[in-house]
């Protein structure tokens, strides 16, 4: 049996591994579909179309209230206007 501290070292481990694979197969998407060169109207709805697929899967959505009941998530203000959701644009 693992004592928690080497439990949790490896669950970092894991978690860190993931994270970064996850973030590279998702920058070489937005670089594939060059969405920096995207016009500001589709911009304008992606952080909430992105949120929202990320909140869509269970893990996250889960490890998300947690971190967010121990308060352990940085103090923010959404949405701003770089981030605001649009209905009629499709994006």
């Amino acid at each position: 049996m693992r004592s928690p501290e080497e439990h949790f070292l490896q669950l970092e481990i894991i978690m860190k591994r993931h994270a970064t694979a996850l973030e590279a197969e998702v920058r070489a998407l937005q670089a594939a579909d060059e969405t920096a060169q995207w016009p500001a109207d589709w911009k304008r709805g992606y952080n909430w179309r992105f949120a929202k697929i990320f909140a869509s899967v269970k893990i996250f959505r889960n490890w998300g209230a947690d971190a967010a009941a121990w308060k352990l998530l940085p103090s923010r203000v959404y949405p701003n206007r770089g981030n605001q959701k649009d209905e009629s644009v499709d994006i």
